[in-house]
């Protein structure tokens, strides 16, 4: 092999010795900047994000933002342009339904009490047998407060100067063997006997005008004015409207009162 193949084995491509270390040099140089490259300038994104992630905010918080992809940014700026229900504002089906702490804090109404109770039937029993016995009372002696039997018992309170309250009661039947045991088996008054009483007529006249049967005056004295107030009383009670003051529509103001009147004294 001659010198010329010689050279050309050893140096393909007819590469001089200079060229060859150009070569070296230039393939050196690039691998330097890839592992530059490698190690440094890949780390900065890196740090970067690093730096975005923690809560020191102002410059690097606003770099984060800006590396952030182009769908996210969309994203974010979608949710800030949509209307945000404050946490203070609740649906309206709980506000109805949710108490408030000043209604938690008051007590619970009491349930209205029930109706008293009707009297022991042997206790209006005996009071009919007594009432029957003096002419005060014509109904069935069966143990029931029928309106008729408290008309009787309030008749009798009358004659006896007691409350009208047209309720049995054990005074009423503890009045009633008394006064058999002394021997007074009187019977009722005359029916005109409540009209004849000045203070009794005084309280009709009161309760009407209180619940707008007549405008007054209260003075004792049964006139026109009051018997008209006593029938528009009556048609209210569902009562034959006479305009007399009766034992039943004595009654009659004395529940709607929902009190007993005073004794005749």
């Amino acid at each position: 092999m001659n010198a010329s193949s010689s050279e050309f084995f050893f140096y393909p491509m007819n590469m001089t010795p200079f060229r060859l270390r150009l070569s070296v040099a230039a393939f050196l140089a690039l691998a330097a900047a890839i592992t530059a490259n490698a190690l440094y300038m890949q780390e900065a994104p890196r740090q970067l994000a690093h730096a975005g992630d923690s809560s020191d905010g102002g410059t690097n918080g606003a770099s984060a933002t800006a590396a952030l992809p182009e769908a996210e940014a969309e994203t974010e700026s979608e949710a800030e342009t949509k209307p945000t229900t404050p946490d203070s504002e609740t649906p309206e089906t709980e506000t109805a339904t949710a108490p408030s702490s000043e209604d938690a804090s008051k007590p619970a109404a009491k349930k209205p009490e029930d109706a008293t109770p009707p009297p022991p039937s042997a206790l209006v029993k005996n009071i009919q047998r007594e009432l029957t016995e003096r002419g005060y009372f014509s109904g069935e002696q069966d143990g029931v407060l029928t309106r008729d039997c408290r008309a009787a018992i309030l008749a009798y309170e009358f004659d006896e100067n007691m409350p009208l309250s047209g309720e049995a009661s054990e005074a009423v039947l503890k009045a009633l063997i008394f006064a058999r045991a002394a021997g007074d088996n009187s019977g009722p008054g005359a029916a005109e006997r409540f009209e004849s009483r000045k203070t009794l007529v005084s309280q009709v006249q009161q309760m009407l005008a209180k619940y707008g049967y007549t405008s007054g005056p209260v003075n004792g004295t049964l006139d026109d004015k009051t018997r008209d107030a006593i029938k528009r009383f009556e048609n209210d009670r569902h009562l034959e409207a006479a305009g007399h003051l009766s034992k039943r529509v004595l009654l009659e103001m004395v529940i709607v009162a929902g009190r007993p009147f005073p004794g005749n004294s």
